[in-house]
């Protein structure tokens, strides 16, 4: 039976130390490091972790940047983020830099089951993002616009392009007031809590 080695890059050390005595109980794992910089981390030809959580916001060098470095040179380890921060920005930055998992911390409780996949080469996500990665690859229908009027339909078009309230009123003739009112119905109708959600699912 292979045992794992695994790195934590964390510098809350209770944090850190907690995680690393739930992971030293895993029968597969043999040994369980903590660093609290991607400074203190060793250099590549001294590393032979199979698995690294890496926290995004460190002292000095970010989290994210440490995935970007290492994930092309070193094609043995994988990488996990393990972080308080929940962004929707570092979340896809950190899966394309290579990261194969993206756990918050308040989500960390059953971490030795999450290892277990990720050691078997599975990948995750916790509940939240998953379902944030799911959205962005789902294509809005035709449908789910049918229920705006032909003005907020207009609205809709013209926030996708980037246009502020302000020339929205200009283009359609009519007054800002008027088209916040628009553009908050729209928001409850579609379910959205910002541009930036109509943005990204309709653009």
């Amino acid at each position: 039976m292979k045992l794992f080695k695994i790195a934590i890059l964390e510098d809350d050390p209770a944090f850190a130390n907690h995680c690393r005595e739930k992971l030293k109980k895993l029968n597969r794992v043999a040994k369980v490091d903590v660093f609290s910089s991607v400074e203190e981390f060793p250099k590549q030809n001294d590393s032979s972790y199979d698995l690294v959580f890496v926290d995004l916001e460190l002292p000095g060098k970010s989290g994210l940047d440490f995935i970007q470095e290492r994930y092309s040179i070193d094609i043995k380890t994988n990488y996990a983020v393990l972080s308080a921060f929940e962004s929707e920005e570092a979340l896809f930055k950190a899966l394309k830099a290579g990261a194969i998992g993206y756990i918050l911390k308040k989500d960390s409780e059953d971490i030795q089951e999450k290892t277990e996949i990720l050691l078997e080469g599975g990948g995750i996500l916790s509940p939240g993002l998953a379902a944030r990665v799911i959205q962005s690859f789902r294509k809005p229908s035709k449908k789910e616009t049918e229920i705006l009027s032909n003005r907020e339909k207009k609205v809709l078009d013209l926030i996708v392009d980037g246009k502020r309230t302000k020339e929205i009123a200009a283009s359609l003739g009519t007054k800002e007031g008027t088209v916040r009112v628009q553009i908050k119905s729209i928001f409850r109708k579609l379910h959205v809590n910002s541009r930036l959600d109509l943005v990204r699912r309709f653009s």
